[in-house]
């Protein structure tokens, strides 16, 4: 696969995982949003269901870790898309990690992309602080109707 080849590669893979942790994160908060707010309107353990919220919260950007983690290993066993440096042969729970880096944006250390696959690397970590924004204004707006009704 020639250089052009894989770059469109590493774009559609980037895009498919970014718009597929967009509607997940959508729908989960969404569903969320309804659940608890049937829940706390009628129930006296409002901090168990906004527990559970932030509970389905993590698992929601875990998921999305490994949405972004499967799009790293499958485009990285695929020449001409980029590579790890500091990484001889990456397996799934490595690019489960690399997954978890950028999406965190705690930045690489010694393992650099190269090629392509730098702009998964970019795009994830952008996603990655729009979904966790999202995320924290949802719980805020949680919080605040939780503490209003006490």
């Amino acid at each position: 696969m020639g250089a052009w080849g894989g770059t469109l590669l590493v774009v559609v893979g980037t895009l498919l995982a970014t718009g597929l942790s967009a509607l997940l994160h959508y729908e989960g908060l969404y569903r969320m949003g309804r659940y608890v707010h049937v829940h706390i309107s009628h129930s006296r353990r409002q901090p168990v269901q906004v527990l559970l919220a932030i509970f389905g919260i993590m698992l929601l950007h875990m998921t999305q870790i490994v949405i972004f983690g499967t799009t790293w290993w499958g485009l990285l066993q695929t020449p001409g898309t980029g590579a790890v440096a500091g990484i001889s042969q990456l397996q799934w729970h490595g690019a489960l990690f690399l997954s978890s880096l950028a999406y965190t944006s705690l930045g690489f250390d010694t393992l650099v992309p190269i090629g392509a696959i730098r702009i998964l690397a970019s795009v994830e970590a952008l996603t990655g602080l729009v979904l966790v924004a999202w995320s924290a204004s949802f719980a805020f707006l949680l919080m605040q109707r939780h503490w209003h009704m006490e």
